[in-house]
This record gives C-alpha cells, structure tokens and sequence, in this order.
C-alpha cells in the first residue's frame, strides 16, 4: 500500500473594484536619494503646503513645559513636605464640565432631548453596561446600612436560622405551607427530611456516562433490562500513564450478579466469620476512553436514596443525598497509532478479577470511623493513634 502524498493545489487569487477611480491623479512625493539630506531638512520637504502655511500651534493648548504632566515631584509644592498626593494626582472630585458643543457630539442619534445631568457616552460601552446612577435619600442610606449589620450579627444569622428549621417543621405537618421557588404552579404531595448519610461519608461517588458509540442502551437494545443487575454490579478499574487514561469494565455473570445484588443490598448483618465466603468472577468487557471533569464547587451536584423504615416496609422514612465528587466521561476505545500505547494498555488490561465480599476487619473499620468522624463525630469517634502506640508500649514493660 502506498503511502499518502500530499498535494498543494494553487489558485489565482482575481479581485474585483467596482470603485470609480479617482478624480485627480495621484501625486508623487520625490525624495533626495542622491544627494544626502538632513532628517530634519527631508522632513521640511516632504510636508504639504498646507502644513507649511498653516500656524497648528495656535490651535494647540500649552499650558506648561511639562505640558500638564507634572512628573518631577520637586516641583510639585505639597507633595514632599506635607505628603499630599493631590499635587500629583489632582483632585479626583471634580466634574468635568464639557462645552455646548462637545455635549451635542456627545448625544446619540434619534434623540432629540438630552438630560443635561447625565453624560451619556453610550459609543463608548455597550448598552448593558452602561448603568443608571442614583444617588439615595440619607434615610434610605442610613436604613439599608442598618439592615445589612443586621444581616451580618451572630445573633441575627443565628435567629434566622431557627425560624428556617421552625419553617421547614412546620411543612412537615402542612403541605399547603410549602412552595417552589420558581414554579408556583406546582404543590407538594409528600416530604420527607433530607440528611448526609454519614455511614457512607468515606465512601466517594462519581457521575458515570457512557457517551455517543459507547452507550449501553445502544449494544444491548432490547435486553438492557435483562443485563441490568450485571451493570449495577460492575467494576470499573482505571488505568492511568503519561500518554493517556481507560478504563476497563468487568462484569459478572447473569446467575451471579442477582446473587451479588441481594447480599449487597441486604440489610442483615453478616457473620464476621463465615467459612463459606463466595468468590465472584468479573470478566474483562471492554476498554473505554475517559475523560474526568472534577466537580467545581462542594455538594454541586447530589445523589438521592430514599431510605425505608424496615427491610420489610415500603414506607419511606427519610432521604441521603450522596455528594458526587466529578463526572466521568466513557468513549468507545480506538487503537492508537502509537503501538506502543497500544503495547502497554494490552499488558495492564486483566483478563478477570477474583472478588469476595466480607465485613472489614477491626483495623478497617478503625480507618473507615476516622474518616466518617469528620462528618459525624457523636455518632464515630476516631481513636488516637499516639494514645494506642502509648498503651502498647506500656504492655511489653
């Protein structure tokens, strides 16, 4: 197979003027390049005849030698001895008083009144930018002053807080209470409380998407429903180097994966020691390309589960809302044209991986309270790790 050559096509480039020409010719400037000429001569000569007739000096304000930029602090009485900086600087205060004739350039066509107050330069800014400024009465000032140290006091921040539980107590009871934000419209036909599940506090969660050619919905068809249990149950395992990011997906099988299901979604305590520990077999699905966009802002984006009363009740007692910490982007996997890359990823890929699910250990279930006491120390207290290394070695003296 030959390789590709690339091809340069040239095009002639054709203009069109419909332009009448000029109607004086053109004049042309002679410059002395035979005989060597002064800068300042040359530039005599070169200038037109009206540039030359006319005086534009008198047409020039020369206030000074500095021309008004007074940049040696010397000469600036006040600046040194008495540490004004107005003598610099100037008064910022001052309006600018604009001459009749400036103002009516100054005015924006189709306007036949113009408020003399107000300087309107709207050319010079877009519309929306451009703000109407009013200046307060001293009682408003003074009130909207007071309001805002009210809103700022601990002790205002604090009442405004109860009243809020107060409120959200009262809809709990009467739902006529409770209103949308934004649609009115709408009207509640339930509450329930909305907590942080602390117990899954050390856990961290991720907004999972299988994009264009690589969703599920799409391969399955039909039989999404049936490989449900198998997709919930899947493990996703990242492999990472300096030339990329995949994923790999493992599922397990159908019989297994109703099984796995139910022991993950028992609320039965299990037996720390059981002898008869299921192994699960994940198998190698497929390859996917990743991409991880890390959440801007904390609680930005939220999971909600609706907790029951009891294993065997449908009632739903209360909410968690679980914070997703990013979103994580799978695209179908292309091979590379680095072989290389293609080399390595075939070599991290695992064909299958071994899973059993048991309780933690006493050490984890150490680390995993530590973490959850951040959020709920009343309910999980962390153990200092000093005051244990003190008493072990005050048990082998």
């Amino acid at each position: 197979m030959s390789k590709p050559v690339r091809q340069d096509y040239i095009a002639k480039v054709r203009y069109q003027n419909s332009l009448p020409p000029p109607p004086l010719n053109p004049k042309f400037l002679k410059y002395g390049l035979t005989e060597p000429t002064s800068q300042k001569r040359e530039g005599e000569q070169l200038m037109s005849s009206l540039f030359r007739k006319e005086n534009f000096k008198t047409f020039i304000a020369h206030p000074d030698e500095e021309f008004g930029m007074h940049l040696n602090p010397i000469n600036n009485p006040g600046y040194l001895d008495e540490d004004d900086s107005s003598a610099i600087s100037g008064s910022q205060q001052k309006e600018v008083t604009l001459h009749d004739d400036d103002r009516e350039l100054l005015r924006d066509a189709g306007i036949s009144q113009m408020n003399k107050k107000e300087l309107e330069v709207s050319f010079l800014r877009r519309t929306e930018y451009i703000s109407e400024k009013s200046t307060l009465p001293q009682s408003a000032a003074s009130d909207l002053k007071q309001k805002n140290e009210e809103d700022t006091d601990p002790a205002s921040q604090l009442q405004m807080i109860e009243e809020s539980f107060d409120r959200a107590h009262e809809t709990l009871h009467n739902l006529e209470k409770l209103h949308h934000p934004r649609r009115k419209q709408l009207k509640a036909k339930a509450t329930w409380p909305l907590l942080p599940d602390t117990a899954q506090s050390d856990s961290k969660f991720l907004n999972v998407k299988f994009i264009g050619s690589a969703s599920i919905m799409r391969e399955l068809g039909n039989k999404y429903d049936e490989h449900r249990n198998q997709l919930e149950s899947a493990i996703f395992r990242p492999i990472t180097s300096p030339d990329g990011e995949w994923i790999s997906l493992f599922e397990v099988e159908a019989d297994q994966a109703d099984d796995l299901k139910s022991r993950l979604h028992s609320q039965e305590k299990e037996q720390p020691e059981r002898s008869d520990e299921h192994t699960y077999t994940f198998k190698h699905h497929k390859n996917y390309d990743v991409k991880f966009t890390p959440a801007q802002q904390q609680n930005e984006e939220l999971a909600i589960k609706f907790a029951t009363a009891g294993p065997k009740s449908t009632k739903r007692k209360c909410a968690y809302y679980y914070p997703i910490k990013g979103r994580v982007d799978l695209k179908k996997y292309r091979a590379s044209t680095n072989t290389e890359i293609n080399k390595f990823l075939a070599k991290s890929t695992m064909d299958q991986i071994n899973f059993t699910l048991r309780e933690p250990s006493t050490d984890e279930l150490k680390k995993i309270d530590a973490v959850r006491s951040e959020y709920d120390p009343m309910e999980y207290e962390a153990e200092d790790d000093e005051e244990d290394d003190l008493s072990e070695h005050l048990n082998k003296e």
